[in-house]
């Protein structure tokens, strides 16, 4: 399977919107989201993955998440971190 090349970007959206715009967005058929720990809405994110997974057929392993590494973390000793949190 590949990745789809139209994804839901997650940057600057606003706190408490941010949810029910992926929730809306993984019901509309979209398979990619985009976000990063430093966007600092991820777990809100988890909320709306979490809830779809629940009410809907759409199951984790289909959906494509992609996060980044940032630059502040590119120290080999901070990278497993980094991805952790993420």
């Amino acid at each position: 399977e590949k990745i789809p090349l139209i994804g839901l970007g997650t940057w600057k959206s606003e706190p408490g919107k941010v949810k029910a715009a992926v929730v809306e967005a993984l019901k509309s058929g979209y398979l990619h989201v985009d976000c990063a720990s430093v966007y600092e809405n991820e777990g809100e994110i988890g909320e709306a993955f979490q809830e779809v997974f629940e009410k809907t057929q759409l199951e984790r392993e289909e959906v494509f998440v992609t996060s980044k590494l940032w630059n502040t973390d590119h120290a080999p000793d901070r990278v497993e971190a980094a991805l952790k949190k993420s």
